[in-house]
């Protein structure tokens, strides 16, 4: 945990709204994901979710198995 804490930031909606149109195109089946593609899509950053939702929205995608071999 004390990994994570130090690599975690919060980042404002104000830092992303220009791409929530996008980002809904990205994520048809759950459109309340959108914000999570959106922030992926400017930082750029990785997704890190169970949820099979965010296959496929041109993001990568961990998941925390994937996670835990790489620390």
């Amino acid at each position: 945990m004390a990994i994570i804490e130090t690599k975690i930031r919060l980042i404002s909606i104000s830092f992303y709204p220009h791409l929530e149109t996008e980002a809904r195109k990205r994520i048809p089946r759950d459109p309340n994901d959108w914000e999570t593609v959106a922030l992926a899509l400017a930082l750029p950053a990785v997704i890190w979710t169970e949820d099979y939702d965010f296959w496929g929205c041109g993001c990568p995608t961990w998941t925390t198995e994937t996670l835990l071999l790489q620390l």
